[in-house]
């Protein structure tokens, strides 16, 4: 499968079977991971690949930490739903970024710094998720562990900055591709010979 056959096919998937995932396949997901481009050549980027029951442990944080939220009366969006999917995948990797620690921006220039990482850090994702389609396997790429950020991260003791993290397993469903702007509707295009 090539580069643009891996993008078109790319789906978010939310339904897995039950059939492990060799150790392999997470292995060249990471790989693909670690050649993603970053700013300054940083590489901005650590992952915790959990299975069963480790995997299940920060699930339930996950769970919990919704179910206070929810109890607070505080909004959790889309988080059960994610936890759910989480706990059915096989294998979740957790995307982290050890060169951000604080809470707080010491400045203008640290802030920027985090935009850098980030960017370079969604750049190893995007290679995770579409070297899992090439290979066959389904991901969902999970932001909602935000709404247990502490408390996973005070579980994993690193003491660096949770991204997201990543369901990994095979599909059990093939959902269409989702509607998508075109890129002229998203395009302008200034300074070049005119069509």
């Amino acid at each position: 499968m090539d580069v643009s056959e891996a993008i078109s096919q790319r789906r978010s998937i939310r339904k897995f079977d039950d059939r492990p995932v060799p150790r392999e396949m997470i292995e060249k997901m990471l790989h693909a991971a670690t050649l993603a481009p970053s700013g300054k050549n940083a590489q901005p980027w650590r992952f915790i690949v959990l299975e069963g029951e480790k995997k299940d442990e920060v699930v339930d944080i996950l769970e919990r930490s919704v179910t206070s939220l929810k109890e607070a009366g505080l909004p959790t969006g889309s988080a059960e739903y994610s936890a759910r999917t989480m706990r059915r995948a096989p294998v979740a990797i957790f995307v982290l970024n050890p060169r951000r620690t604080a809470q707080e921006f010491k400045d203008r220039w640290d802030q920027l710094g985090c935009l850098v990482d980030t960017q370079s850090v969604g750049a190893a994702i995007q290679n995770m998720l579409l070297q899992a389609t090439a290979l066959g396997l389904g991901t969902l790429w999970i932001c909602d562990v935000f709404f247990a950020d502490s408390e996973i991260g005070r579980h994993f003791d690193t003491g660096h900055e949770l991204i997201a993290a990543v369901s990994v397993g095979y599909p059990a469903e093939t959902p269409p591709p989702r509607p998508r702007k075109s890129w002229q509707e998203v395009t302008t295009w200034l300074g070049g010979p005119a069509d």
